[in-house]
C-alpha cells in the first residue's frame, strides 16, 4: 500500500514539477523542455522522469525506505533529461538544417556561405558527440560505483527512449494508424536512441571492467 501511495504521489508531483522544469528552460532559452515544446509532446519524457526522480527523492522522508543507489540514480536521471533535451528531435541540434537552409538562401553561391555553412554544422556535430562522450564517461563513472550497473545505465538513457515514444501521439490520427506507419515511426524513434543507447552501453562496460579490476586480489 505505502508502494502505491508512493508512486501516486511521484506521479502527482512530476506532474506540477514540469511547470518549473519549463520555466528554467524558457528563461535559459534551452530546446525541447520549454513550455511549448511540453506541450506539444516533451511531457512524454518529462512527466515520468521527473516522477521517478521524486520517487527516489521520496526514499528520504521517514514514510518510505530509500533505494538502493538513489544518489547515483539520481544524477543518472538528471543527466539523461538534459541530454534529451539536446538530442530531442526538433531541438537545439537538429537547427542545423535550418541554419544551413537559411544561410543557403541569403548568402547563395558565395563564399560567406560556405564558411559559414561549414562552421555551422562543425559546431552542432562537435556539440552531438561531445555529449555523447560526456554520457559514456558520466556512466562509467556512476557504473563504477553503483551496484545495480545495468539498471543504473537504462536509467540514463530512458528520458530520450521516452521521449521517442511521442510518435504514439500520431496514432490518433487515422491514417497513422496504419501498421506501416507505425513500423516507420518505431524505427525512426529507435534511430533516435541508438547512439545514446550504444555510448551509455559503453559506458556501463568501462564502468564494470574497472570495478571488476580494483576488487582483483594482487598477487
Amino acid at each position: 500500500m505505502r508502494t502505491v501511495i508512493r508512486a501516486v504521489t511521484s506521479a502527482v508531483v512530476g506532474f506540477f514539477l514540469m511547470w518549473p522544469l519549463g520555466y528554467v528552460y524558457g528563461v535559459l532559452h534551452w530546446p525541447t523542455f520549454h513550455s511549448w515544446g511540453l506541450m506539444h509532446g516533451a511531457f512524454f519524457s518529462a512527466w515520468p522522469t521527473l516522477s521517478i526522480l521524486t520517487f527516489l527523492a521520496l526514499g528520504y522522508t521517514r514514510l518510505f525506505p530509500l533505494i538502493e543507489d538513489t544518489p547515483l540514480l539520481f544524477v543518472g536521471l538528471a543527466w539523461g533529461l538534459l541530454l534529451t533535451g539536446f538530442l530531442g528531435t526538433g531541438s537545439y541540434l537538429s537547427t542545423s538544417a535550418r541554419y544551413a537552409l537559411l544561410y543557403f538562401t541569403l548568402l547563395y553561391f558565395t563564399l560567406l556561405y560556405f564558411t559559414l555553412l561549414y562552421f555551422t554544422l562543425l559546431y552542432f556535430t562537435l556539440l552531438y558527440f561531445t555529449l555523447l562522450a560526456i554520457t559514456a564517461a558520466i556512466v562509467a563513472v556512476l557504473s563504477f560505483f553503483a551496484r545495480h550497473r545495468l539498471y543504473l545505465t537504462l536509467f540514463v538513457v530512458s528520458p530520450i527512449v521516452l521521449f521517442g515514444v511521442q510518435f504514439l501521439i500520431g496514432l490518433m490520427s487515422q491514417p497513422t494508424r496504419e501498421f506501416k506507419f507505425l513500423v516507420y515511426y518505431a524505427f525512426g524513434a529507435f534511430d533516435h536512441v541508438k547512439w545514446p543507447l550504444i555510448v551509455a552501453l559503453l559506458g556501463w562496460a568501462i564502468g564494470s571492467v574497472a570495478h571488476a579490476s580494483m576488487r582483483r586480489p594482487t598477487v
